[in-house]
């Protein structure tokens, strides 16, 4: 019987490291869920939502379709893709020119 105590004990010590390692990760700032471009190919607009934000800042945007693959860098500024052609109009835009024309989806705070 005295060894339940004793491994529980561990297991507290071990979990309260865990705890302690995922606290001690900051939470970049929240770039918006979604940016919205415009394709003048197909005259059409794509949509690509958040897939990832990197250790330095960039949030990586993704459509469901793979139509657009976009870099937002830590700056606010819309990345042109270096291995294509920039086939929206989003690309050299800041965050703040897409918001003033209504083509960021911000996620929405809850109270």
């Amino acid at each position: 019987m005295p060894k339940l105590p004793l491994a529980i004990t561990a297991l507290s010590s071990i979990l309260a490291t865990l705890a302690t390692g995922t606290v001690a990760q900051t939470v970049p700032p929240i770039p918006p869920a979604a940016i919205i471009c415009y394709a003048q190919s197909d005259q059409s607009w794509r949509v690509g939502y958040l897939h990832m934000i990197t250790k330095n800042g960039d949030a990586m945007y993704t459509s469901l379709a793979g139509h657009l693959d976009a870099t937002v860098n830590a700056k606010g500024v819309v990345v042109a893709p270096t291995n294509r052609p920039a086939g929206v109009d989003c690309y050299g835009k800041t965050l703040d020119e897409l918001r003033s024309n209504g083509r960021v989806l911000d996620f929405q705070r809850t109270k």
